[in-house]
């Protein structure tokens, strides 16, 4: 996997805050002030290392697969996250007054004209992951379907574990919108591959582009089966941000 050619206007300020909402406090439920705004650089290998901690643990297709406990999953996950990060375009929430991290969004810019492959011995379960969103994405043709040049898509999406049940993951993803605006890229797509994903995408106000159930999954397309998931359906879920 390959950083894409496409790099942040200079004219937006790194970081930047783009969303500020209320939400309940995680032990007191009081409402709050939390914030979403660019992961600082400082905080990349902090955030990766929640990732490899929670993610990859608590995400059901990882856990069905033992990402975590695949050395070499966990080393092709990482790298293709450190990757990523290097595009700038990342989230982080946080409470206000607070530097504590409450949730993740790795997020990296597509462009039409660069291919990006699947790194080699990145693992078993990274691999057929990467697969699984990579047949995903081509079948939703986006670049046509949306007449973009580029869009920027989501590679991991994490509330840390005392914050969830507060509806964060919404809010996180309905800050693409003002990061989407400000940077000049009005499409945002992500493969969502468990339900819960998929109910946050639709409160923020994805639409379906590409939906395919596991069984079919393992029948057609990249023949890939992840054994005893709940979730039905992998859904390509997609917003315009113009």
């Amino acid at each position: 996997m390959v950083s894409s050619k496409w790099k942040r206007p200079e004219s937006v300020p790194f970081p930047s805050v783009w969303r500020r909402f209320k939400a309940k406090d995680e032990e007191t439920g009081e409402m709050v002030n939390y914030r979403v705004q660019d992961l600082p650089e400082d905080r990349y290998e902090e955030a990766v290392q929640l990732l490899v901690e929670h993610f990859l643990k608590d995400e059901p297709i990882f856990m069905i697969t033992g990402a975590a406990d695949e050395p070499q999953s966990v080393l092709g996950f990482s790298n293709a996250w450190r990757i990523i990060l290097q595009d700038k375009i990342s989230l982080v929430c946080f409470k206000e007054d607070s530097d504590e991290i409450v949730g993740v969004n790795v997020l990296k810019l597509c462009c039409k004209e660069v291919e990006d492959g699947i790194p080699e011995d990145a693992g078993k379960a990274c691999t057929d992951m990467l697969r699984a969103m990579d047949f995903a994405t081509q079948q939703g043709d986006l670049y046509n379907r949306y007449s973009v040049d580029k869009f920027f898509a989501g590679f991991a999406l994490l509330v840390v574990p005392k914050f969830r049940a507060l509806r964060l993951a919404e809010q996180i993803l309905k800050a693409r919108i003002a990061l989407g605006r400000t940077i000049g890229v009005f499409l945002t797509s992500t493969v969502f591959t468990n339900k819960f994903s998929q109910a946050a995408a639709a409160r923020a106000g994805f639409e379906e582009t590409f939906v395919i159930s596991y069984e079919t999954l393992k029948e057609s397309g990249p023949k890939i089966h992840f054994p005893g998931v709940e979730t039905e359906f992998v859904k390509l879920m997609s917003m315009k941000l113009s």
